[in-house]
């Protein structure tokens, strides 16, 4: 019996460890693709941004057009 637990104890402390190694591949990768979906963003949100300045600035001031029933209509001489 006592052979059949030290057995069971040595696997179970390789699966541990198997999992523990898994467990911070895992938590490695997801870092990194935090970092890269955080630079992603930014830089989407740049060029959001770039694109409404550029728009902004490209865009003819409007003019202002006087009323047209203020203007005085032609004398009757």
């Amino acid at each position: 019996m006592k052979s059949i637990t030290e057995k069971q104890i040595l696997e179970w402390k390789e699966e541990l460890a198997n999992q523990i190694k898994k467990r911070d591949q895992a938590k490695k990768v997801f870092d990194e693709c935090t970092v890269n979906i955080n630079a992603l963003q930014g830089g989407v949100q740049f060029g959001e941004l770039l694109l409404k300045k550029n728009e902004s600035i490209s865009q003819p001031l409007s003019k202002v057009e006087p009323n047209p029933q203020l203007k005085k209509a032609p004398s009757k001489k």
